[in-house]
């Protein structure tokens, strides 16, 4: 899948770019910041990625004028509770603070909250990484109960009501550099990437909403190839 929004392009994770994935998630400017902080090897790295390619996470490549940056995700996917725990991390350090980031993380909050009609997302920081916990408190996360038992952590949720009040503000900020207020619309997303055996792993035994959204999804980029 791909999402086109605010001049950037958020392109579903497959499997040709693990392999950068690992080394900007192995370089230290990154993987301080990590909970996870041991060196990745190639076979940890495709183990990986054959456990969340599938229809529970959502690992997306951040491209910013054709250059991938960064990666942003929503990961443990709860169809019933309708949640789940997202992250972000961008490798190109030009862009930290820029309003790259935040743009990422509003593309995605309005696809996982508008589109998919999610009630909330989790996010877990670490307790000395005071930038990214203030990122997320911008954005209308607040801190809550731990959701497993990591230490030196500080979980936070962000809820569809929390985000929906705070972010009409932060899209009239946003527009001073996108010119755009609109919030994530259906023919910004394409699923032209994922005709062959994706539609099986992400398209299929979705909750009946969900579900009528990946079928016109499908639909709209099997009539685009015609």
């Amino acid at each position: 899948m791909i999402i086109r929004k605010y001049g950037l392009v958020l392109k579903r994770l497959k499997e040709g770019d693990i392999e950068l994935i690992r080394q900007m998630r192995n370089s230290e400017s990154v993987r301080r910041n990590m909970y996870f902080k041991e060196d990745i090897t190639p076979e940890m790295q495709k183990k990986w990625f054959q456990s969340v390619n599938n229809k529970f996470n959502g690992y997306y490549l951040i491209i910013h004028n054709e250059e991938k940056i960064g990666m942003i995700h929503g990961k443990n996917v709860d169809f019933e509770k309708r949640t789940c725990e997202g992250g972000i991390f961008i490798w190109n350090e030009k862009y930290l603070n820029s309003p790259i980031p935040s743009l990422a993380s509003i593309i995605m909050n309005d696809w996982t909250f508008y589109l998919a009609n999610f009630k909330a997302v989790y996010a877990k920081v670490l307790k000395e990484n005071k930038i990214a916990l203030s990122y997320n408190k911008m954005q209308g996360y607040e801190i809550c109960e731990p959701q497993n038992d990591d230490k030196g952590v500080v979980w936070l949720m962000l809820t569809k009501e929390d985000y929906t009040a705070k972010i009409g503000n932060i899209r009239k900020k946003m527009a001073q550099y996108t010119q755009d207020e609109k919030p994530l619309q259906f023919d910004d997303v394409d699923a032209s990437d994922d005709l062959g055996k994706e539609i099986e792993l992400f398209y299929r035994g979705l909750p009946p909403d969900i579900q009528q959204l990946a079928d016109k999804l499908i639909a709209k980029a099997k009539n685009a190839k015609v």
